[in-house]
C-alpha cells in the first residue's frame, strides 16, 4: 500500500495553509518563476569563541524538488520583498528540498 505523501505535501505547501509564494530567480538571467513553499528564519545560538553566545539567523525555504530541478549556488529567492541568496540545498529523496539562504 502506497503512502499518500503527495497529498500531505500538497496540503503542507498550500498557500491556504502553511506556505507562501515566492520568486525564484536563476543566476545569469536564466529566468524567474513563482514557487510555493514554507519559509522559516530560525535564530540559533552560535559560539563565537568568547564568553557570551551570539545568535544568528538561519533562513531556509522548504519546497517541492520538482520546483527547483536545476537549483544552483548564487540563485536567489525573493521573499516578502527581501532577496536571499541560495548557499546550499538538500534534496531529501521524498520530493522535498530544503534551501539554505543568506539574506542580501
Amino acid at each position: 500500500m502506497a503512502i499518500p505523501f503527495a497529498d500531505d505535501l500538497d496540503l503542507m505547501l498550500s498557500v491556504d495553509e502553511f506556505a507562501s509564494s515566492v520568486t525564484y530567480r536563476r543566476k545569469l538571467g536564466l529566468g524567474d518563476s513563482t514557487i510555493t513553499g514554507v519559509f522559516d528564519n530560525e535564530t540559533v545560538p552560535m559560539d563565537a569563541g568568547g564568553i557570551a553566545m551570539v545568535h544568528q539567523e538561519q533562513p531556509r525555504f522548504t519546497c517541492r524538488t520538482t520546483d527547483v530541478p536545476y537549483i544552483a549556488e548564487d540563485d536567489f529567492l525573493v521573499i516578502s520583498s527581501i532577496q536571499y541568496r541560495v548557499v546550499a540545498w538538500l534534496h531529501d529523496g521524498t520530493g522535498v528540498t530544503v534551501i539554505h539562504l543568506e539574506k542580501q
